[in-house]
């Protein structure tokens, strides 16, 4: 029996639990032992079994020295900690002192870049699990992921570099191997667990990467649609600026529209509200509204994207975040959606209204499906287990041969 540790420190919402929720289940089943270091207990332990122990993850609570907007992956990390040095060092010895008590043979992280670093010169096999977003290829300089903005390539450059430096004296601190490039830290690991399809990469520069896709858990209430003569419109968005004004089109017009606003303001929700537009008061099981539904809006997240693909249907997406961002964009360019600023309602209610009059954008994401109609999710689950089975018994054995040597 090996000891697996699952990291989650960046990032909101049940994606990242979903990521982990099937792959911790079997590994347990097959007799290790999964203990789940969270950054969001709530519902952790209905989402991953009773059965895994649980820690709560460090990660950093208020955002100061800000590079607003956040245009590259090395931004982001400076934008969680890695700006200053003496916080870095203290976050570096929280993970530490986890990975002390629980002396794991295998980690897997999950958008997890601080516990990665903290990881460096640790003996246990490393495993990355996520979006593209999330496993960045070992590249440098980081591109610009925000390419609509005009930015300062040198600014960018020498952002980067702050944060390498900064790793570093903090490696320095704890003894450990320097970095040579930023990318090296998510370049030195034994497994690349990549939850995408490449043509929602936002690094397209990547290179021998396995995509696996990405699977979705079977969680959620069966949707339940309002009446209308127009189409459906099934939309899960959390709250935006122009949030108001799209909710007074969808109103307005004849469309059978069922929303799942997690956060809305209930006044928001009484005024909106019609015989017609009806709200969801718990998650929606994601892949039926899929295929009931004629056109969505969401936010960008990039799991509900990918399933309305999977589906052949379109959607209307107003990114809050910058990942959310790279994954309109990703959409965008494959035709089978619109994107439009989260302050900007006269373009969201436009592309509302694009979407439901022409049909281009629906055909290109049935194209995208027929790609993948034979698509297995649970085949790629068994993959990545098999894997992480095999890096977890490779670390026990090296653990346990250590241990007799010394």
């Amino acid at each position: 029996m090996a000891t697996i540790l699952l990291t989650w420190e960046l990032g909101a919402g049940l994606g990242h639990l979903m990521n982990l929720r099937p792959i911790a289940g079997e590994l347990s089943r097959r007799g290790h032992r999964v203990v789940a270091a969270m950054r969001d207990l709530s519902l952790a332990r209905q989402m991953l079994g009773a059965e895994l122990t649980f820690l709560q993850a460090p990660f950093k609570h208020q955002r100061m020295q800000e590079i607003n907007p956040c245009c590259t992956f090395a931004q982001l990390l400076h934008n969680i900690g890695f700006c200053d040095v003496d916080e870095l060092t203290t976050m570096l010895g929280a993970w530490r002192a986890i990975f002390d008590y629980v002396r794991p043979d295998l980690i897997i992280f999950d958008h997890s870049p601080t516990a990665l670093l903290a990881a460096r010169g640790s003996p246990a096999r490393k495993a990355m699990i996520g979006t593209g977003f999330c496993v960045p290829p070992d590249l440098t300089p980081y591109p610009n992921l925000r390419p609509w903005l005009r930015v300062d390539r040198a600014r960018l450059d020498a952002d980067e570099q702050r944060v390498l430096e900064n790793a570093n004296t903090a490696l320095a601190i704890a003894n450990q191997p320097r970095l040579e490039r930023v990318g090296e830290l998510f370049g030195a690991v034994d497994g690349n667990f990549l939850l995408c399809f490449p043509e929602l990469d936002c690094y397209p520069e990547r290179s021998g990467a396995e995509y696996l896709g990405i699977w979705t858990a079977k969680m959620g209430e069966p949707p339940q649609w309002p009446t209308g003569v127009g189409r459906k419109v099934f939309a899960y968005v959390k709250p935006f600026p122009a949030l108001p004004q799209l909710l007074h089109e969808l109103c307005r017009l004849a469309n059978a529209t069922l929303i799942y606003a997690p956060g809305i303001d209930p006044r928001l929700q009484k005024q909106f509200t019609s015989d017609r537009v009806c709200y969801a008061a718990a998650p929606v099981e994601m892949e039926q509204a899929a295929r009931e539904c004629d056109v969505a809006i969401l936010n960008g997240t990039f799991a509900s994207s990918a399933a309305m693909l999977l589906a052949g249907k379109p959607a209307l997406h107003v990114p809050i975040f910058l990942e959310q961002a790279t994954n309109a964009r990703a959409v965008e360019r494959l035709g089978a959606g619109i994107s439009a600023p989260s302050t900007n309602a006269a373009a969201i209610i436009a592309g509302l209204r694009t979407l439901l009059a022409l049909d281009q954008y629906a055909s290109a994401a049935r194209r995208f499906a027929a790609k993948y109609a034979g698509f297995d999710a649970e085949r790629q689950v068994r993959r990545v287990v098999d894997r992480a089975d095999e890096l977890a018994t490779n670390g026990s054995q090296k653990k346990n041969a250590d241990s007799r040597d010394y």
